[in-house]
């Protein structure tokens, strides 16, 4: 009889957390929004990218029976091109699970259209004035204010070259949500580092309100590095933990990308004070 191997338990880094990562209850549904699972798993081999996918509800909501708030999406946009949202909901609002699953759905529905508009802050200002609507049109059906949805949202359209040329990464964003890239083991944001005044006034910017605080950056994926695109349940503790910062370059930094099991292992890490939902979008050039 063939030996299943055990899959052990996610990785404590650091002091062991109070809450068990365990799900707990079943969070109670909206009559107008189902919910949302506990976890979600993707990826994809595209030419010359490797895509690796997760959205992880966080030990506090397990603990408490409540939704998932973060969402994500990856998408096809046409033959060369990748688009890859995060989103994460407030986490004081009660539908903003649904508002940040409908920002990264609406973006794939209007993502076409920024073929129109050359320059990358109007393009980004056409689509997160397209996603708010969309929010605010399902906050009325829901008979609830739009302000109950509220989300940030990050996203990625990723131009592939030739074989050997640099791949385009599109960057925008409103909100916490962000980027990094994984080049020689090294995390580069890239937005750039924001002022403790910034971080404290740019983490309260949500959609459908904040429509006018859109943020843009171009990036380039050359062979060898990796995008990372993730809500504040990685990017907290990848950057203020810095044993959690080295132990995800050392896993996520190997030749050969993570399979899809063990990337939600590797997601599921567990550090003391950190738990929240977590949403990471991995992107290796290869």
């Amino acid at each position: 009889m063939t030996s299943i191997p055990v899959i052990p338990e996610p990785l404590v880094i650091g002091r062991r957390p109070m809450l068990d990562s365990d799900p707990g209850g079943l969070p109670a549904p909206h009559p107008g929004h189902l919910g949302c699972p506990d976890t979600a798993l993707d990826g994809a081999t595209l030419p010359g990218l490797i895509v690796r996918a997760a959205s992880i509800r966080g030990d506090a909501h397990r603990y408490y029976g409540t939704p998932r708030q973060d969402a994500m999406g990856l998408w096809q946009t046409g033959e060369a091109q990748l688009l890859a949202c995060v989103a994460d909901g407030l986490g004081s609002k009660e539908l903003s699970h649904a508002g940040a699953s409908l920002a990264c759905e609406s973006a794939y529905r209007n993502i076409a259209d920024l073929r129109a508009y050359p320059d990358l802050q109007n393009a980004a200002g056409y689509l997160i004035d397209s996603i708010a609507d969309e929010i605010s049109k399902q906050a009325a059906q829901y008979k609830v204010s739009a302000d109950a949805l509220s989300t940030t949202f990050l996203a990625a359209v990723i131009d592939q070259g030739m074989d050997t040329s640099p791949h385009r990464v599109r960057l925008m964003r409103v909100g916490d949500s962000t980027a990094f890239l994984l080049r020689e083991g090294t995390w580069e944001e890239c937005f750039g580092k924001k002022s403790e005044e910034t971080v404290v006034d740019s983490a309260t910017h949500a959609l459908p309100g904040h429509t006018g605080q859109v943020e843009v950056t171009t990036a380039y994926l050359e062979p060898g590095d990796m995008l990372l695109l993730c809500t504040d349940g990685i990017s907290t503790p990848l950057t203020r933990n810095s044993e959690v910062g080295e132990q995800l370059s050392a896993w996520w930094s190997q030749a050969e990308p993570p399979s899809l099991p063990e990337f939600f292992w590797q997601s599921s890490f567990r550090a003391k004070s950190y738990d929240d939902d977590r949403t990471a979008i991995c992107v290796w050039r290869v």
